[in-house]
C-alpha cells in the first residue's frame, strides 16, 4: 500500500519537520485548571502534500476496473399537492425506540506496550479563558433573542409518525437546512423535509425522504444523517442527501440492513430538483459505499457523516469510511478507513443525465474525481499504522468537511475552479481511550475542477488534492464521550426508565437520574465559505477562571477563520483569525458558523446548544434547558462582538429521551443532535438562517404523560421530546 501512495503523489511531505508530541498524546482533563495561555506555541505552517485524484473518470466506473460508483437518475415526481405524510401512529399508540448506531461497534485491543503508555498521562493543558476580569472567550448570556426570529420545526412526534419510520423514535435528530429562491427547508433523522417560506411560515407537512428518493418501489429505507443545500447556479437546483440502505423499510429498514453490516447495502442518496422549486421533481443517484471490491473492509463499508457542497462546476461530497463487520477490517486492520472526498460534475447532476448510456457503457459526460484520504499520511502516522500504538484505522483523515458557499458569488473559480475543506487533528480522539485535545487544523482544497466537464474526463489528469497544516492554533479538548449537565426539571420518561424497558440489572432501577447533553467530540460539522475565508469551528473544553475561586470546566466552542485568497494567488492559505466562545457558567454543543455572502455587511453567526446547570454556584437561577443560541462576529473579532450570547429559542424542559437512559446504572451514552446548520440568504435583507435542537415544549408529568407516541397532547413521545428551531437575524 505504501509503493501504491508513493505513486500517486506529486510532492511529499516531511514528517519529520512536523514538531508533534506524540508521547503526550493521551490523558484526560484534570477536574481543575489553573489559567493557561490559550496559544502556547507559535504558529507554524507546512504542507500536506499535492496530490493527483485516487481516481478521476466516468462515474460509473469509479475506481480502475469492475466497480460501478454511481447510479441513477430515478426519477421521482413533484411533491407539491400531496405532500403530507400519511399518519402510520397515533396518540396511544405504543412508542418504540431505536438510537443511530455509532459507527464504530468495535472496541480498540491495546497491546501491552499501549497500555503502560496510556498510564503514563498527559500533560497537555485544558485552554482556558478568563471570566474574571471578564476577557476574550467568556461571554455574558442574554435571554434576549437579539433581533432574531424563530418558529418550531420538526420534533419527535413528526419523526415517529412517518409510515416510511418502522421505527418511531430515533436519536439522534441529525438536521440539516438550506435556502433558497423564495424557501427554506430544514431536513431532519431518519429521513424527512419541512419546507418553509423565507417569514418561516410552513409551506409543506414532513415530507420523507423515502417519497423523494423513490425508496419504497426500490425496497430500500432511509438511514438518516441528511444534508441539503441550494445551488443558486444553473437555473437553481435543491441538493439533498442521505444515507440509504437496500433493506425494506417494513422488515426495519437500515438497522436491519446497512447498519446490521449486511453485504453490500449501504448507500448515499442524492436527490437533485428539476428545476428550483424544493417540492420536485427529482433526479436522484446512488453512491454505492461498496463500489469498489479492493477496498479494505469491503463489502461492509459505511458511508457515514456525509456532507456536501457545491463550486461552479462540481457537486462535492465527503463521508467518512467505516468497515463495519469484525471479519473484514479496514486499513491495517482497523475499523476505520478515513475521510472519502468526491467531486462530481454537477451540471450533469442538475441536469438528470443517465450515468450509463442505452447500450450500457459509462456516460462520458457523468464524471468524477475521487480522494481517498485513507492513502494520505497523516502528521502522526498512516491510516494502517499510527506511530504511538502502531496500531490500524487510528490516525486517518477524519471529518474533512467541505466548505459550503453563501451563494453562487461565493465560489472560488482560481485555478481552474477551486473547492475547499477544513479537518481538525484530534486523531486519539476518535478511539475508547483518554484523549488529549490538539492544536493543529488542516486546510484542504481540490484545483482544477473545470476538467470535469470534459467528455470522458479527458482533462481531468489537470486536478489535484492539496493541503495545508496549522501548527499552534488555540488548543482544543473535546472528549467524545462527555455530557454537559443541563437545569434540573421535569423527567418523566427518567422517573419510568424500568417500566420503559431501560434500565438494566436485577432488579434493574426503577428510575433514572437526569443526564446530559452530548458534545459528540471535537471535530467540525460544518464550514462557511464566504467573504475569501473559510469558518470552522468544534466543541472544546475550556476552563473558565473566576478571581478567589477554582476554575470551571465547560463545554465551549473554537473556531478559526482561514484566508483563501492568498491561496489563489500563492497556493497557501494564511490564518486570518481564531478565538474561543464559551458561556459564563453554563456549556454549549454542535457550534456552526455562517458568514454573510453577496451583499452583506462582513459579519457572521455562531449557533450552537445552550444548556448548564449553572455551575457550582447556581448562577442563572440554575440554568438553561437546551436552547438555541448563537452570537455575533467578524473574521476578526476574535470572540463574539459586545462578548454576548443571545438566546433566540428558551428550552422548556431538559432532554428526556431513552439514550438518557438506557443501559442504566451502566454507563450510558446520551445522543442530541450530532449537527447544528446556518446559512446566508442573498437578497432577503442581510439574514443568516439557523437551526438547531432544543426542547420546544415543557414536559408534563403524572398521568399525562404515558409510554405512548403522540403523548402530553401530541408535544412529545414516551420515548423522546426532542425537537428543533429554524431562524434567522440579520448579523
Amino acid at each position: 500500500m505504501h509503493r501504491s501512495i508513493m505513486r500517486r503523489r506529486v510532492a511529499l511531505l516531511s514528517l519529520s519537520s512536523l514538531l508533534v508530541a506524540l508521547v503526550t498524546a493521551f490523558g484526560g482533563a484534570a477536574a481543575t485548571a489553573s489559567a493557561t495561555g490559550a496559544r502556547a506555541s507559535a504558529l507554524t505552517t507546512s504542507s500536506l502534500g499535492k496530490f493527483s485524484a485516487t481516481f478521476a473518470g466516468p462515474a460509473a466506473t469509479g475506481c480502475a476496473t469492475g466497480c460501478s460508483l454511481l447510479s441513477g437518475p430515478l426519477n421521482t415526481p413533484s411533491t407539491a399537492g400531496g405532500n403530507q405524510v400519511a399518519t402510520g401512529a397515533r396518540a396511544g399508540t405504543p412508542s418504540r425506540a431505536h438510537a443511530l448506531a455509532l459507527p464504530n461497534p468495535h472496541p480498540l485491543q491495546l497491546s501491552a506496550a499501549a497500555k503502560r503508555l496510556l498510564a503514563q498521562g498527559s500533560s497537555f493543558p485544558v485552554p482556558s479563558v478568563s471570566c474574571q476580569p471578564l476577557g476574550p472567550g467568556c461571554d455574558r448570556i442574554s435571554t434576549s433573542a437579539g433581533g432574531a426570529t424563530g418558529v418550531k420545526g420538526l420534533k419527535a412526534v413528526d419523526s415517529a409518525e412517518h409510515t416510511a419510520n418502522p421505527n418511531k423514535d430515533v436519536e439522534p435528530p441529525d438536521q440539516g437546512l438550506c435556502a433558497g429562491n423564495g424557501s427554506v427547508v430544514e431536513t431532519n433523522n431518519i429521513g424527512e423535509i419541512l419546507v418553509f417560506n423565507t417569514a418561516l411560515h410552513r409551506e409543506s407537512q414532513p415530507i420523507s425522504l423515502d417519497t423523494i428518493m423513490g425508496l419504497a418501489g426500490l425496497g430500500w429505507s432511509s438511514g438518516g444523517d441528511p444534508s441539503c443545500l441550494y445551488d443558486s447556479a444553473n437555473g437553481g437546483h435543491w441538493f439533498f442527501t442521505e444515507i440509504v440502505s437496500a433493506s425494506p423499510e417494513s422488515s426495519g429498514g437500515a438497522f436491519v440492513g446497512c447498519f446490521a453490516a449486511v453485504a453490500n447495502s449501504c448507500y448515499e442518496g442524492i436527490a437533485v430538483t428539476d428545476g428550483s422549486n424544493p417540492l420536485g421533481a427529482y433526479h436522484v443517484y446512488f453512491v454505492n459505499a461498496n463500489y469498489n471490491p479492493g477496498e479494505p473492509g469491503s463489502p461492509y463499508l459505511l458511508n457515514d457523516f456525509a456532507k456536501i457542497s457545491v463550486t461552479r462546476d462540481a457537486f462535492l461530497m465527503f463521508y467518512d469510511e467505516f468497515p463495519l463487520n469484525g471479519s473484514a477490517p479496514g486499513f491495517g486492520g482497523g475499523f476505520f478507513n478515513g475521510a472519502q472526498e468526491f467531486a462530481f460534475n454537477k451540471s450533469a447532476l442538475e441536469q438528470g443525465l443517465p450515468v450509463r448510456l442505452s447500450h450500457g457503457q459509462p456516460n462520458p459526460l457523468v464524471t468524477v474525481a475521487r480522494e481517498n484520504m485513507g492513502l494520505i499520511p497523516t502528521p502522526d502516522g498512516t491510516c494502517a499504522r499510527d506511530k504511538v500504538l502502531h496500531q490500524g484505522g487510528i490516525t486517518c483523515w477524519v471529518a474533512v468537511i467541505p466548505a459550503q458557499p453563501a451563494d453562487a458569488g461565493q465560489y472560488d473559480n482560481s485555478n481552474g475552479g477551486t473547492g475547499f475543506m477544513l479537518g481538525s487533528l484530534d486523531f486519539y480522539g476518535f478511539v475508547p481511550l483518554p484523549t488529549s485535545g490538539d492544536n493543529r487544523i488542516a486546510a484542504w482544497a481540490w484545483t482544477g475542477l473545470s476538467a470535469l466537464n470534459s467528455a470522458g474526463c479527458a482533462t481531468c489528469g489537470a486536478i489535484r488534492f492539496s493541503g495545508q497544516l496549522f501548527s499552534g492554533v488555540d488548543r482544543y479538548y473535546g472528549p467524545e464521550n462527555l455530557a454537559s449537565p443541563q437545569r434540573t426539571g421535569p423527567i418523566p420518561l427518567g422517573d419510568e426508565c424500568g417500566a420503559a424497558g431501560l434500565s438494566v440489572g436485577s432488579p434493574a432501577p426503577a428510575s433514572c437520574p437526569e443526564g446530559g447533553i452530548a458534545t459528540n467530540g471535537d471535530f467540525m460539522t460544518q464550514v462557511s465559505q464566504s467573504q475569501g475565508q473559510l469558518w470552522g469551528a468544534t466543541n472544546t473544553e475550556l476552563a473558565q477562571t473566576y478571581t478567589g475561586a477554582n476554575a470551571e470546566i465547560h463545554q465551549s466552542a473554537v473556531y478559526w477563520v482561514v484566508g483563501t485568497r492568498s491561496f489563489d494567488s500563492t497556493g497557501r492559505f494564511t490564518l486570518t483569525n481564531q478565538g474561543y466562545v464559551s458561556a459564563a457558567h453554563e456549556d454549549l454543543e454542535m457550534p456552526a458558523m455562517a458568514a454573510e455572502g453577496t451583499g452583506g455587511n462582513g459579519k457572521a453567526i455562531m449557533l450552537f446548544t445552550l444548556n448548564g446547570n449553572g455551575g457550582p454556584t447556581g448562577a442563572d437561577n440554575g440554568g438553561f434547558y437546551p436552547s438555541t443560541a448563537f452570537g455575533r462576529l467578524t473574521s476578526t473579532s476574535n470572540g463574539l462582538l459586545t462578548s454576548t450570547i443571545n438566546v433566540a429559542d428558551a428550552g422548556k424542559s431538559p432532554q428526556d429521551g431513552f439514550t438518557e437512559y438506557q443501559g442504566f446504572p451502566g454507563p450510558t451514552r446520551p445522543r442530541w443532535g450530532d449537527y447544528s446548520w446556518g446559512i446566508f440568504l442573498p437578497g432577503s435583507g442581510g439574514r443568516i438562517y439557523f437551526a438547531n435542537e432544543y426542547i420546544q415544549y415543557p414536559n408534563c408529568t403524572g398521568a399525562a404523560f404515558t409510554l405512548t407516541i403522540g403523548t402530553c397532547g401530541g408535544t412529545r413521545d414516551g420515548n423522546a421530546n426532542w425537537g428543533t428551531s429554524v431562524n434567522y437575524v440579520v448579523p
